[in-house]
């Protein structure tokens, strides 16, 4: 899972913005999870920040997941340039990066998620400037990415996480501006299901799979606070809390019991945050943590023994600039 976990990809300026919201869908399932009720977290403890090993090169508007002891960064902006075949691993254990196997298309706002040990590479904008409708693989110890089963329709910035064995991938922009659309892939068979969708079509969103449920939050047209929650017992979403600061952009993660939301920046791009909100399921409410010493947009994060992982983003609005910074978030006490 991830967080996008994004595993969440973010943003710079792709065109105009296409506002648009619908009602609480449902649908037939696409997965068969049970419903049960999510456990009550720990007490929040405080959070610290520190800086960990400088990424071999600045990137942004990333995909990024974890696999075993290993974070993948995917893609993005580089030097300022988009669309890039950037593939670098960091090793948690011997805290070092590497080159990983490059994309096999240069690409940035692609969705990166984990199923098993493989690595997913789901959409994301190419060398066109369009989304596309890409999926690619990559096996422990391979030397190439092999292609799956594209995508139903076209997409970037969209959520992509794993949920029950499943690639969701919910939101983001098609060819026609912001969607709804939620389209699940199932590994075993090589397939997409539709599911119900999004109620408030977005991108550039901040994500988590947090006690079996798809918590989405932010993301554009503007900086929306909207938060939605998706049950896969169900296939239906409801509200809750809204973000306490609209942002897109921004990286989500399930931590400590929590859905965390991480810098972004504004509606306009004229400024990016250093905020770090906390939602707690059990209250229906956000707690602010501690902020991020740099203030990042564009990038995912991952977690990994009680710590969170923040490699590279934005530190100015849009796609200028890259940062080299890995930051990292740990509970004290």
């Amino acid at each position: 899972m991830v967080l996008t976990l994004c595993i969440g990809v973010a943003a710079c300026s792709r065109g105009s913005d296409v506002a648009g919201a619908g009602a609480t869908a449902t649908g037939s399932s696409a997965s068969g999870s049970t419903a049960s009720a999510p456990p009550t977290p720990a007490p929040l403890r405080g959070t610290t920040w520190r800086t960990g090993v400088r990424l071999p090169v600045g990137v942004s508007e990333i995909g990024v997941a974890l696999v075993g002891e290993q974070i993948h960064v995917l893609g993005g902006y580089v030097a300022g340039a988009p669309h890039s075949t950037t593939h670098l691993v960091y090793d948690t254990g011997t805290r070092t990066w590497r080159t990983g196997v490059p994309l096999p298309v240069a690409l940035d706002h692609v969705g990166a998620a984990t199923i098993g040990a493989t690595l997913y590479a789901v959409g994301g904008y190419g060398p066109a400037g369009r989304p596309t409708t890409g999926v690619w693989a990559l096996a422990p110890g391979a030397q190439s990415w092999e292609p799956r089963a594209p995508l139903p329709d076209p997409r970037a910035a969209a959520v992509t996480a794993e949920l029950d064995g499943r690639l969701h991938v919910v939101g983001g922009r098609d060819l026609g501006g912001d969607t709804g659309r939620h389209d699940v892939y199932d590994p075993r068979t090589d397939t997409w299901q539709t599911a119900a969708p999004l109620p408030t079509p977005r991108d550039h969103a901040a994500s988590a799979v947090l006690d079996g449920q798809l918590h989405v939050t932010g993301g554009r047209p503007g900086g929306l606070t909207s938060h939605e929650v998706y049950q896969p017992a169900t296939d239906t979403w409801h509200a809750a809390a809204p973000l306490p600061t609209g942002r897109n952009s921004a990286a989500g993660a399930a931590f400590d019991g929590r859905f965390l939301v991480i810098g972004g920046e504004d509606g306009q791009e004229q400024r990016v945050y250093n905020e770090v909100d906390a939602y707690d399921p059990r209250t229906d409410s956000w707690t602010a943590l501690a902020p991020l010493p740099t203030s990042v947009q564009g990038m995912g994060a991952v977690v990994r023994d009680g710590q969170l992982f923040l490699p590279g983003g934005g530190p100015t609005a849009g796609g200028a600039e890259q940062s080299t910074v890995l930051q990292v978030l740990a509970t004290t006490g």
